[in-house]
């Protein structure tokens, strides 16, 4: 059984052993048994690896705006940019021949 956080409003936060079921009713306080609801589970963010806080960290912040990338062409570089037809070197004999 997994362990919940719950909060009184008087005597503040305190957790309890149950269900899942049973943690969505929520728990008595230890205290002065008033039923006090279930809090938020929150991500355990810290216990990630660096190499997964650090994608994590890229995504977050590429989602709302990319990164915009320029790049200098090199003379092979082959994209369709850059690309220049050489000229045939089959028939140079037959230039001035129509």
């Amino acid at each position: 059984m997994p362990i919940y956080d719950f909060a009184c409003p008087e005597h503040g936060i305190f957790n309890g052993w149950m269900s899942y079921q049973a943690s969505r009713d929520g728990a008595p306080c230890p205290r002065c048994g008033t039923v006090a609801g279930v809090l938020p589970a929150l991500p355990q963010v810290s216990t990630l690896s660096s190499g997964l806080r650090g994608a994590e960290r890229r995504a977050e912040a590429t989602s709302a705006e990319p990164r915009v990338v320029k790049r200098g062409h090199l003379p092979s570089c082959g994209c369709t940019l850059c690309r220049t037809k050489a000229p045939p070197t089959s028939r140079r004999w037959m230039l001035g021949q129509c």
